[in-house]
């Protein structure tokens, strides 16, 4: 008689802290996909990475548990890898600290280590998450839009000037996705665009962001990716472009690039 057992390869989890998990990606090789140098950046900006299944111990054994908050300048020199991530913060599960802070110190020289820059750590309590709560993108929606779309594959030329008047605005699509380059699993988005310059096309704007659907690239680096071809086909006096990723593997993924210094009003979104 046939075995026909399934027979699955138990998966090995490291939870003793473990710092050699974390993996980079340099900046620089996916930056010269869309002609932007490092010693000339177009952009200021900042990447925000949110844990919400972070924990470890105790000095006593007790278990702990924040969201861990990560912010990592747009400067920086390397990416983090994603998935490297949740297997570095895994490794803190089982591994007993004295104090709080001597956690945030840990994942700060590690992050910093990582990404070649200096990395600051924000552990919330479940509490201050909940008084946190959701909000709403500023601006107007392109979702409701009725347009025909069927192009699916990245595709600047879309992106269309409606007319020479000068508007300042910020319009915004719960409709974005890309795939993860390593995986090819789906990566769903919210994008914020806020702009001042010759008014563009909302239509073309919305066929532009829904071209990325079958795109694989890193959130980084796709939102740096908007920002420039944005500048490129419709050469506002000044954009920002955030784009707030939805959780996989607990992570979260949140990238703000623009021209001023200032960054957008940091919500939390309905899938986020």
């Amino acid at each position: 008689m046939a075995d026909n057992t399934v027979k699955t390869r138990k998966p090995e989890y490291v939870t003793t802290y473990t710092p050699s998990l974390l993996d980079s990606i340099p900046r620089k090789d996916q930056r010269q996909k869309i002609g932007v140098t490092e010693d000339a950046l177009p952009f200021k900006g900042l990447d925000t990475w949110n844990a919400y299944e972070f924990t470890w111990l105790g000095i006593k054994g007790k278990p702990e548990v924040a969201l861990a908050k990560f912010l990592v300048p747009a400067n920086s020199a390397n990416l983090i890898e994603s998935k490297s991530l949740k297997h570095y913060l895994g490794s803190y599960s089982n591994t007993q600290f004295s104090q709080r802070n001597e956690v945030i110190k840990t994942l700060e020289s590690d992050l910093s280590l990582a990404a070649s820059a200096p990395v600051s750590v924000i552990l919330m309590t479940p509490e201050q998450v909940h008084q946190e709560g959701l909000g709403l993108l500023v601006g107007h929606s392109l979702d409701n839009l009725d347009v025909d779309i069927q192009g699916y594959h990245w595709n600047p030329k879309y992106l269309k000037i409606e007319s020479d008047t000068i508007v300042r605005e910020s319009v915004y699509t719960h409709l974005f996705r890309t795939l993860c380059p390593l995986t090819g699993q789906p990566d769903i988005a919210s994008v914020l665009i806020q702009y001042k310059g010759n008014s563009i096309s909302h239509e073309s704007l919305l066929k532009y962001l829904v071209s990325y659907r079958e795109h694989a690239e890193f959130a980084e680096q796709v939102t740096e990716r908007i920002f420039v071809d944005i500048m490129n086909q419709c050469s506002p006096e000044g954009l920002g472009v955030s784009t707030r990723f939805g959780r996989r593997g607990g992570i979260d993924i949140n990238s703000h690039r623009m021209h001023e210094e200032e960054l957008p009003t940091d919500v939390r979104v309905w899938r986020q």
